[in-house]
């Protein structure tokens, strides 16, 4: 949802950046001065999504991928204890008899 709410910031923010570029002039007329202004509140508030959700979403993938290499890894010694433990209650460990031959 946070990449949503980015990818939504950043399109918003360039739509608004281009009509704010294409209808500037300089003017002085009431409805003019609202439009623009409106425009800027609007990349502005793009502006604050965009930080708010971008290092959100960079500390979010770190994390991941530390936590997967750290369950890959905890995972994979488990899995080599508990092989080592079956081997001991099969008593694989132990040395067989030696069987002599009856001739």
């Amino acid at each position: 949802m946070k990449i949503a709410s980015l990818f939504l910031s950043i399109f918003v923010f360039a739509i608004a950046a281009y009509f704010f570029a294409v209808d500037f002039r300089s003017s002085f007329e009431l409805n003019y001065i609202i439009y623009m202004s409106l425009l800027l509140i609007l990349m502005s508030i793009c502006v604050v999504g965009i930080m708010i959700n971008l290092p959100l979403f960079i500390r979010g993938r770190r994390k991941v991928n530390v936590f997967l290499y750290s369950n890959f890894s905890q995972k994979k010694l488990a899995a080599k204890h508990k092989r080592i433990i079956r081997l001991k209650q099969h008593n694989h460990f132990k040395e067989e008899p030696k069987y002599q031959d009856t001739v």
